[in-house]
Formats: structure tokens, sequence, C-alpha cells
């Protein structure tokens, strides 16, 4: 692991652990066993640390839901397909997905950055695009579908790394067609 990846990896483990508002950059230096100037160097400020993780986040989400994802399965295919993936990255990964809805949650984030990052998974708004062409899925912004479907699935991955329910695949599977069910015209 280079010096780079490392405060990365600590910057995840602290922002999860204290939130992005508690963590100063002094403490991450100290977390990946580096000094101060070694931060600067990759990372002019804490937003940009911040920023670069976040982005590094997407990019790995975006490579796990797409690996062998099939853009020419019919539109409920590709949507169980991704909504699957993604489900079970959040669930592999509870560090990375709680960094993430900080992240994304987050007033002090700039919306740039939040949206420039949403752009690692637009194959999700082709998805539901696709559907509405085909007039499968309900007409409306496709962004608020989205919202809609990811608000009640990213609920149970929450509720599951709270320890409040343990997530199945049997019952992912379930809570995945009742989203499909939920928008489809």
């Amino acid at each position: 692991m280079n010096k780079k990846e490392q405060i990365l990896k600590a910057t995840l483990k602290l922002i999860v652990e204290k939130g992005i508002e508690s963590t100063p950059m002094s403490e991450i230096a100290k977390a990946a066993d580096t000094g101060m100037g070694a931060i600067y160097n990759h990372f002019p400020n804490k937003e940009s640390l911040i920023n670069a993780l976040y982005f590094y986040l997407k990019a790995k989400e975006s490579a796990i839901i797409m690996e062998g994802y099939d853009q020419s399965l019919p539109v409920k295919q590709r949507f169980i397909w991704l909504w699957k993936k993604m489900i079970n990255y959040f669930m592999a990964e509870p560090m990375d997905f709680m960094f993430l809805e900080q992240f994304y949650y987050s007033p002090a984030i700039d919306p740039k950055a939040k949206h420039e990052g949403s752009l690692y998974v637009n194959v999700l708004d082709s998805v539901y695009l696709d559907g509405q062409t085909q007039q499968i899925i309900k007409d409306g912004n496709v962004k608020e579908w989205i919202g809609f479907t990811s608000g009640s699935l990213v609920s149970l991955v929450k509720l599951h790394h709270s320890n409040y329910i343990c997530l199945q695949e049997e019952s992912v599977d379930n809570y995945i067609q009742a989203a499909w069910d939920a928008i489809r015209s």
C-alpha cells in the first residue's frame, strides 16, 4: 500500500468513527503513520482529501456493480442486477457504506462534488429512462425515482449494519422486487 492509499484508508476509518467535522488532519496523519507534509503533498486541504476518498469509493462502487453487467438485458433484469450488486457491496463493505452516507448527507460537502460522484453510477439513470421509454417504469423525474428506490433499499442496509435486522439473500431479493413493483407502470 502506497502512502496515498494509507492516508485514504486512515481517513475512511476515522471519519466513519468520528464524523467528517470531528476528524482533524493531524489525527489522520497520526493514524496513517505519516507526517502532515506527506498528506499535504497528496491533498492540498481536508476538503480535497475527503473528496478524493469519496471519488475513490464511488469508482470502487461503480466497478463492483458494473462487473458482469449486460446492457442488452431487459430493463427489469438490469434494475435487479444493479440494485442487488449495490446492496451486496454496501453489506460487504460497511466502512465504505457508512462513509458514503455521511459524505452524501453532510451539509459541509460541496454539492458539486456530490453531483460529480453520482456520475460514477449514472447507469441507473439509463435503466430508469429506458424503462420510461418502454412505458414499464412510471413517468416522472428519474433522479426522484432513483431517490425513492434508494431510500428504501439503503435504509434496509442501515438497519442491517445497526443489527436491527439481518438481511439474507432471499429477503434482499424480495425487497428489490418490492422496489420494482413500486416504480413499474
